[in-house]
């Protein structure tokens, strides 16, 4: 095997042949490269098959070959280009979203296997706490959303014991991702439970705003307009209605919901702020944020054609360079991803 732009210092991409991509994954399976090195080829081979310069199934080799990844700036890599590519294949069938699922579960749910759910440091160590609780909250968060039965039953367990009282079995780390996993694979009493941490104040500030982002990945479609709704009380502060809508925009299950509300309290969210319009433009971009197809670019071009936007025009251009770009990907490797997962 071969590496090009050693440790990844250069600003530039490498496009490698699927011979030499299969190569480099042996590598990267063998721990044969260095950290810089396997985050960058991760990078370069999710970059050029977004642009259209190379084929995902070479991407799709790369991530296989990471389920013996020990470091978290590596996973979280994945774990930006995993999002992406889900995205991106919104509008693919459900056999095929379930497969890239699957494998979205199988390696993240490695971390768990090897690392487990609690801490191995000894008493007054720090040995354990910034890389493998940042790692675990990670490998929970993207295995649990991915429908992993037997992390989501544990996240379930852990958040009932530990709104109990048992504040032990959860770290600081760990907790926003187990209120996902909950609120997305649970019903409404799970729904309620995180909704009443968040509104009691006597929490931390930073622990009540991960319920409040975890109330928007549920897959229930009338919990998901109440937390919109609910997003415009008083007990949301205008500064945080944007992880309300994050969530929601990039939730698959649902639908267009956060782009309707956005456009039906267009004019509400133009008067709350009027000093700030640039914050329009980030509603705007995260309210569409899993969008896919051409249609989908020209309906947000046609609803801000009347509109003044000076202030967030970037924003639009973006989105609908993001929606044009994302829909280019799937039409051109839709066929190679299917034969990808067919012979593997």
């Amino acid at each position: 095997w071969f590496k090009l732009n050693k440790d990844t210092v250069g600003l530039y991409h490498v496009k490698y042949s699927a011979s030499a991509a299969a190569s480099l994954a042996k590598a990267i399976a063998a721990g044969e490269l260095s950290t810089n090195d396997r985050i960058g080829v991760i990078s370069d081979a999710a970059s050029l098959a977004v642009s259209g310069h190379s084929n995902t199934s070479d991407f799709l080799t790369l991530l296989q070959a990471c389920a013996s990844e020990t470091e978290f700036a590596v996973w979280q890599e994945i774990a930006t280009r995993f999002t992406q590519l889900q995205s991106a294949w919104a509008l693919e069938s459900d056999e095929v979203k379930e497969k890239i699922k699957a494998l979205r579960r199988d390696l993240f749910s490695s971390i768990l296997v090897r690392i487990g759910w609690d801490t191995t440091a000894a008493a007054g160590s720090d040995e354990d706490d910034s890389h493998a609780s940042r790692l675990r909250a990670l490998a929970v968060r993207m295995a649990g959303k991915a429908g992993h039965e037997e992390i989501a039953a544990e996240s379930h367990r852990r958040l009932k014991e530990y709104l109990a009282g048992n504040k032990r079995v959860l770290s600081g780390d760990l907790l926003p991702s187990v209120f996902s996993v909950v609120v997305s694979t649970g019903a409404r009493e799970d729904y309620e439970a995180v909704k009443a941490y968040y509104l009691d104040t006597n929490n931390p500030v930073d622990q009540r705003l991960s319920a409040l982002a975890a109330l928007g990945h549920g897959k229930d479609t009338d919990l998901l307009r109440e937390t919109l709704a609910f997003a415009l009380t008083d007990d949301v502060r205008n500064q945080d209605i944007h992880i309300v809508v994050s969530a929601i925009g990039s939730n698959s299950f649902a639908g267009d919901l956060a782009w309707k509300w956005f456009q039906d309290n267009y004019d509400l969210l133009l008067a709350r702020y009027l000093a700030a319009t640039n914050y329009i433009g980030e509603l705007m971009e995260l309210s569409t944020s899993h969008f896919v197809g051409s249609e989908r670019a020209a309906e947000i071009e046609e609803y801000f054609a009347t509109k003044d936007t000076a202030r967030y025009s970037r924003s639009i251009e973006q989105t609908v360079e993001r929606i044009r770009t994302n829909t280019a990907w799937f039409e051109t490797d839709r066929e190679n991803v299917r034969e990808w997962f067919a012979n593997n």
